[in-house]
């Protein structure tokens, strides 16, 4: 069974859309329904007011450090079948079929996957930032690890209003009305998958293709950002394929090489860590998967031009204008 990817372009309410959607031919229409129809029946019952909402515990203390991986927005895990188990840095958090968990920004996590009731693992997760929102299907393609099925990714004005709605669906409820909270979660959760929907649904037009092994390594790029160890070899050997294969079919469809695109995303992780809190070098270094805070440094300087502490000052009294 042959693989595709598709970029699609089109234009539809605020601005232009750009979905991109890799799948297993031929099977990406059932893929693609069900996604829908999963996301439909999340929607009704977030506006009913009945949708299982899971909330990882709240972190005991401010520190980027543990095990997993994060990312610097919300993501929201839809669970379709079997369980997800998650380990945050303070807690376990098992979810199951049918149920809802919205993980913050910054929150570092790992999974670990299973089916039960004789029902294979599958869930859906759906995340946005200012520019693009993604939403997959996930299935298990080895004992416990979770593997994207079918991507839909969409550039568009609007995954900014997803994002932010997501964000604010991963706050702790707030002390003065924490009965109030759960009602407020489910109404900002159906704003964002209903605008979800829409745009799965937007018109699309010019058609190229892109390698779905390409899709794949970006969203692991994305969780491994973090580990040290995170190497071009090891991305390859994840992805069932030799590092040279993978650096030449990289470059040969973006023009760029991989391993200096990941070492720009680090440093754009640490850029937005830095101006969005006040963690530590060494902890923003980690973060980042920088084997050293002295090495940290000296790669900041070399893109950015200033060391990652004359850039925070910067970048702050930019922000209040000192």
């Amino acid at each position: 069974m042959s693989k595709v990817v598709k970029i699609l372009d089109s234009t539809e309410g605020d601005g232009p859309c750009i979905a991109a959607i890799a799948c297993d031919h031929p099977d990406a229409p059932v893929h693609a329904s069900r996604m829908r129809s999963a996301l439909a029946a999340f929607i009704r019952e977030a506006a009913s007011g009945t949708l299982p909402l899971r909330n990882p515990p709240p972190l005991p203390e401010d520190s980027l450090r543990g095990a997993g991986h994060m990312h610097l927005h919300a993501e929201v895990f839809l669970q379709l079948q079997g369980h997800t188990t998650f380990t945050f840095p303070h807690a376990q958090l098992t979810l199951m079929p049918g149920e809802v968990l919205v993980v913050p920004p910054k929150l570092l996590h790992d999974e670990r996957v299973s089916g039960s009731q004789g029902q294979a693992f599958s869930n859906m997760v759906i995340s946005a930032d200012s520019q693009r929102m993604s939403c997959h299907l996930a299935h298990e393609d080895r004992p416990g690890h979770p593997a994207s099925l079918y991507l839909e990714t969409c550039s568009h004005l609007e995954a900014m209003r997803i994002e932010g709605w997501l964000r604010d669906a991963a706050r702790p409820p707030a002390q003065d009305s924490p009965g109030l909270w759960p009602l407020q979660q489910r109404a900002l959760l159906a704003a964002a998958l209903s605008s979800v929907a829409r745009l799965l649904d937007a018109p699309q037009k010019t058609l190229s293709q892109e390698p779905p092994l390409l899709s794949q390594l970006r969203r692991l790029v994305q969780n491994r950002m973090g580990e040290v160890d995170l190497t071009v070899a090891s991305l390859a050997q994840e992805l069932g394929c030799t590092a040279d294969y993978l650096s030449h079919l990289y470059s040969s469809h973006t023009g760029d090489h991989l391993w200096q695109v990941i070492l720009q995303q680090r440093l754009a992780r640490a850029a937005r860590l830095l101006t969005e809190g006040d963690a530590a070098i060494k902890e923003v270094a980690w973060c980042c998967g920088f084997a050293s805070a002295s090495y940290f440094i000296r790669c900041f300087r070399q893109h950015f031009g200033l060391t990652p502490k004359a850039y925070r000052t910067r970048r702050v009294a930019t922000a209040t204008g000192v």
